[in-house]
């Protein structure tokens, strides 16, 4: 059986712009106007990704577990305006890892790149959501320190390349919470025990050997692109969305999740790359291409989870 793509969509229009959109997988590409018709589908097939309308998420859980029960992963597809209406009940679907929420021409990158993910397994990198040659600068922090020193030099760069105030501001906060992250809630011992979360992220930390965050940025005139590695890999899908979900409605607590709540929300995508008990990859775009006024008022998001 050839391997194949199921988009499940109401509206015939998208449903015809997404299938050229994927049409550069190679897959076969089949398609469907609601649930119970690709349900029906899935009976005489075995898709290798699903694509659905975000804006019906009530109908979408029963139909996602038995499209896994088929093989196939889940990609979310929400478009304009029904972003900020169902982004809520959403984000309280903890099924939901992969959502994205831009008109096009944003949403056809997009994507086309979480596709191939999610197809090929090739998940770490944050070359794929940048245009070919783009140049990053790669720099690895070996004492805790450091964090603010690359941080303020960051948005310097960012500055004497032409970018605003603004946007050097928020990739600074993006790229502080981050490597915070990764330097304070990332290590655990062997009983699995957070043993650098309550430390104070004042205080001063070697970075040696497994303990050291790499930070690596570009910018394509599109996105500012900061992706944080840390090479313990503890964070998991469900830290995740529970952050995620609290970052909607406002909310912050200790830990990881406020981090992440807060780079949710200063950035248009921000990517989670998991290796369990090796690597956690987590990489920040923040589009360059609007004007404040113009941004979404929603964030897209994928974690990815490298299969054993």
């Amino acid at each position: 059986m050839r391997a194949s793509i199921l988009i499940v969509h109401p509206d015939r229009k998208t449903q015809r712009t997404i299938q050229r959109i994927l049409g550069v997988t190679g897959h076969s590409i089949e398609v469907a106007d609601d649930f119970e018709q690709g349900t029906r589908m899935l009976a005489n097939l075995a898709p290798s990704l699903v694509v659905v309308d975000g804006s019906a998420i009530g109908d979408a859980a029963a139909f996602f577990a038995y499209a896994h029960a088929r093989g196939a992963e889940a990609c979310m597809t929400l478009l304009g305006a029904a972003a900020s209406e169902a982004l809520p009940r959403i984000l309280e679907a903890t099924a939901i890892t992969n959502l994205l929420v831009h008109p096009m021409p944003v949403l056809g990158e997009e994507l086309v790149i979480t596709a191939q993910k999610l197809l090929r397994g090739e998940l770490f990198g944050v070359e794929k959501y940048l245009l070919w040659g783009t140049t990053l600068e790669t720099h690895t922090l070996t004492h805790a320190s450091q964090r603010a020193d690359l941080t303020s030099m960051l948005g310097e760069h960012l500055k004497a390349r032409g970018q605003s105030a603004r946007v050097a501001s928020m990739a600074r906060l993006v790229a502080d919470e981050l490597i915070s992250n990764a330097v304070h809630n990332a290590p655990v011992n062997a009983d699995g025990e957070h043993y650098r979360r309550d430390t104070p992220r004042d205080i001063e930390l070697a970075l040696d050997g497994r303990h050291e965050v790499r930070l690596r940025w570009g910018c394509d005139a599109r996105y500012v692109a900061i992706e944080v590695t840390d090479h313990f890999g503890s964070l998991d899908r469900a830290t995740i969305l529970h952050a995620l979900a609290k970052s909607e409605v406002r909310e912050s607590g200790g830990g990881a999740g406020m981090g992440i709540s807060l780079a949710y929300r200063s950035c248009d995508h921000l990517v989670f790359n998991l290796a369990p008990g090796r690597t956690t990859e987590i990489i920040a775009l923040v589009d360059i291409r609007y004007p404040p006024s113009e941004r979404m008022s929603a964030s897209s998001y994928n974690v990815f989870v490298e299969k054993p």
